[in-house]
């Protein structure tokens, strides 16, 4: 698609499955090829999507590492075929499918062609509501698969309004892909959760800090919590890098801010007309899309109190 714009549906962003970082890279370039709004033209089980070795490179790829890349590609679409990923649906259902039903691999153009399965193009394409979407480079530079499984779960939480998730470590587990591994809590703090946050935190748009629950009884960690925001709000955080519920309170109870943004194009009829309405569909925009907020001397800081010296 346009722009390489990613989009799925939120049931596929949570669903479970194993994945290597370049089979990752190849199935999110595909999708982003996929025109996933309620009017675009019908794909179907034999619509076919191809990727060359040159279009993968631009995006994941560095001048010394490119020569890698179509032995790469080769190496991730076998093992993408062979990938299975289990959707969580409504009534304690569980779908169980392949993100591909075919993939075609043709050495002389350089190139693969992959043919997704049929289960999971409705979760692809004619998406309404409830779906998750970003663009490829703002994964291009996260090199861990738990790094961009992580990105990708942020992105889908910010859409839900959700900046905070509270999460017991099995569920975590799950969520990430890696459901019976790294039961020791140190493996799974060191290679899966740091390893993500600090990747997620140098290469986004996104800060995360995360708070770890001890068990109740005995020794050890039950759980934890990640807390989310867009770097644009830095100057909104707490001294503890997590952003501030009172600060945003506060902007959103300035009326200069009410005078000045009372037309922001993500306001309901209700939010324009109704001061209470205003101010809460406002705290979640502010965290969900700061960079709107883009009027000459109108940034949101400009709307806290002022400093005495």
């Amino acid at each position: 698609m346009e722009n390489n714009l990613v989009v799925q549906s939120n049931e596929l962003v949570l669903a479970a499955y194993t994945m290597t970082t370049k089979e990752k890279q190849l199935l999110l370039t595909c999708i982003s090829r996929i025109d996933s709004r309620p009017d675009a033209p019908n794909i179907t089980k034999q619509t076919k999507f191809t990727v060359t070795v040159d279009e993968v490179a631009k995006i994941f790829y560095t001048d010394s590492t490119k020569k890698n890349a179509f032995r790469d590609l080769e190496q991730a679409s076998n093992r993408l075929f062979d990938r299975e990923v289990l959707i969580a649906l409504e009534d304690n259902k569980t779908l169980r499918t392949r993100f591909v039903s075919g993939v075609l691999y043709d050495p002389n153009a350089d190139q693969i062609t992959i043919t997704f399965a049929e289960d999971v193009l409705p979760y692809l394409t004619q998406l309404k509501a409830n779906f998750t979407k970003y663009r490829l480079m703002e994964v291009s530079e996260l090199s861990s698969i738990h790094s961009m499984r992580l990105y990708e779960l942020i992105v889908c939480w910010v859409g839900q309004y959700q900046y905070t998730k509270a999460m017991d470590l099995d569920d975590f587990r799950y969520v990430m892909g890696i459901k019976g591994k790294y039961k020791q809590f140190g493996q799974l703090r060191e290679r899966v959760i740091e390893t993500a946050i600090d990747e997620v935190n140098d290469s986004t748009n996104y800060k995360v800090t995360v708070e770890y629950h001890k068990k109740s009884r005995g020794k050890g960690y039950e759980g934890l919590t990640l807390k989310f925001h867009r770097k644009t709000l830095d100057k909104l955080t707490s001294e503890d890098g997590t952003l501030s519920q009172a600060t945003i309170q506060s902007i959103v109870d300035n009326v200069q801010f009410m005078n000045d943004y009372n037309n922001h194009p993500s306001l309901s009829y209700g939010g324009k007309m109704q001061t209470e309405a205003f101010k809460r569909e406002m705290i979640n925009i502010i965290q969900r899309e700061p960079e709107s907020f883009n009027k000459p001397n109108k940034a949101l800081e400009s709307y806290l109190p002022k400093i005495k010296h």
